[in-house]
């Protein structure tokens, strides 16, 4: 990123979109979440230079554990296991799931989801960042019922127990928020949000940048900007 080189991969994904990638720093690996049907999600891994699937992790039904959203899923390299906010349409609304996933059970069991439970009162998560050092998410939720402002809260990984509800950015009157992507710097423990907001009509749409300290909720700068173009399809990883 510093010195603008890159290199393009001749891989291509074919079949499905990712719901989630995370890197591995201890075991120097990257795997992800895809479907490849719209009830049938894979977990796997892939080459880092290639990008070619080197190995299945899992396979899931969507009707069974519900369905992935925005990206919503924090990964622990010490611990190795994946958690992640699903949702799920029950007639007459929509309702979250917490999921954990245990890597330490690849290779022995098909089926490594450990935990599975409805979140009350939550429809669905924004973004999530883990802070692996306290073992701590902040999570990001539209709170309301007409202008839906985005909200953060703690999460607690392990009860999914939610606090401190703390406000990012008001939606406003007229506006929908597009996409909201998140990324965390473990070194200096902020956030970086990118909000992009828009009418019913995309136009005069906003883009939002917020950098946020982790362990305080306190917003360090919030400036509205045009220079960032389709930041919901980056992935960022600190190699």
């Amino acid at each position: 990123m510093k010195t603008k080189i890159y290199e393009q991969s001749s891989w291509i994904l074919n079949i499905g979109v990712f719901h989630f990638l995370h890197y591995d720093p201890l075991h120097h690996r990257l795997f992800g979440l895809r479907d490849v049907d719209p009830f049938t999600f894979i977990i796997e891994e892939y080459n880092l230079t290639t990008l070619n699937v080197v190995k299945e992790y899992t396979k899931q039904d969507g009707e069974k554990y519900a369905f992935p959203y925005a990206w919503c899923s924090i990964f622990d390299y010490n611990e190795n296991w994946i958690i992640q906010v699903r949702t799920r349409f029950e007639n007459p609304s929509i309702n979250a799931y917490y999921i954990k996933m245990d890597l330490n059970l690849v290779g022995k069991k098909s089926d490594i989801v450990t935990e599975f439970r409805l979140l009350p009162g939550i429809h669905n998560l924004c973004t999530m960042t883990y802070d692996i050092e306290t073992k701590t998410a902040l999570v990001t939720w539209q709170h309301g019922s007409i202008d839906q402002n985005i909200v953060m809260m703690y999460m607690n990984p392990y009860t999914s127990e939610f606090q401190n509800e703390t406000l990012l950015l008001e939606t406003g009157s007229g506006y929908l928020i597009n996409s909201i992507k998140a990324v965390y710097n473990q070194q200096t423990h902020q956030i970086l949000f990118i909000v992009d907001k828009e009418t019913g009509t995309n136009e005069n749409g906003e883009t939002w940048m917020i950098i946020v300290e982790f362990y305080t909720m306190k917003i360090i700068d919030k400036k509205q900007v045009d220079t960032v173009m389709d930041a919901d399809y980056w992935e960022f990883f600190i190699l």
